[in-house]
């Protein structure tokens, strides 16, 4: 009885890693076929001559994917950065500093992530069109930063709870100030939230394309899911060339998860015993 549970259950998780995977399959095998090829032959076909490269090259050339491509690398970097540094020293300072109405304060900013996002972009579009940041890199990098501060927050908050208040009480009697317990003795310990923090906002600006069309216009401003969005163009454009863009747009986050994974890990099970 237990070897054909086990055998059922097997099959079950086979059959879900194949639907996974055919979108993968279809991805690959369209940006693989040339536009000529992909448009004569069936969709699911084995291409018969490897134009991978080729199409790179009209991607890059007639779309400019690389400006997209540069402005989401400097928006994901910058803005995933800037939510680390300021989302843990907030959270260091509501847990062990105490300021007056600490958990209201870590309510009104947790609440960031209540709304949903089109909320913001009537106000957002006034505010920067007032500030002269419409259409900036120095805008959107404000803007991924503050829109992922609430949630980078939250896990450091829950992580910084479970340090043993003597850690930080011995940090003090060998001559710690708060500043300096916070980068040497809660930052150190913190390398999986901050995986966690930085694989999670950088694969969510890197994939915005809401605020990107929006709150920016020119080429080289807008992130690479409005360059990908161009792709389609009047009439829908060419499937295999849209291909070959999303398999590049895809390397940065799969490497990404690649080199953090070990973290990531460690980080999620962390963030799952907070809830």
């Amino acid at each position: 009885m237990k070897n054909r549970t086990n055998i059922i259950v097997h099959g079950i998780l086979i059959f879900l890693v194949i639907v996974w995977l055919l979108p993968v399959y279809s991805s690959l095998i369209a940006a693989f076929k040339s536009v000529e090829e992909f448009a004569d032959t069936l969709f699911y076909s084995i291409p018969k001559t490897f134009a991978f490269f080729d199409n790179i090259k009209i991607t890059l050339s007639e779309y400019r994917l690389h400006v997209h491509l540069f402005s989401s690398t400097l928006y994901a970097v910058f803005g995933a950065l800037f939510a680390v540094i300021f989302s843990s020293m907030a959270a260091y300072s509501l847990i062990r500093l105490k300021p007056k109405f600490n958990f209201l304060l870590f309510i009104i900013i947790y609440s960031g992530t209540i709304f949903p996002f089109q909320m913001y972009l009537i106000p957002l579009h006034k505010m920067f069109n007032f500030m002269d940041l419409y259409n900036t890199k120095t805008g959107m990098v404000l803007l991924y930063t503050a829109i992922t501060i609430p949630f980078s927050l939250f896990v450091y908050r829950g992580f910084f709870t479970t340090i043993p208040r003597a850690i930080e009480d011995a940090a003090i009697i060998d001559g710690c100030g708060p500043l300096t317990a916070f980068f040497r003795v809660f930052m150190p310990q913190a390398a999986a939230p901050t995986a966690v923090v930085a694989l999670f906002q950088m694969s969510w600006i890197w994939n915005d394309l809401l605020f990107g069309l929006v709150l920016c216009r020119s080429e080289n401003v807008r992130p690479i899911m409005v360059g990908m969005a161009a792709m389609s163009g009047i009439g829908g454009g060419s499937r295999s060339l849209q291909m070959t863009g999303v398999v590049i747009t895809s390397i940065p986050t799969i490497f990404l998860f690649i080199l953090l994974k070990k973290y990531f890990i460690s980080g999620m099970s962390s963030v799952s015993s907070m809830k």
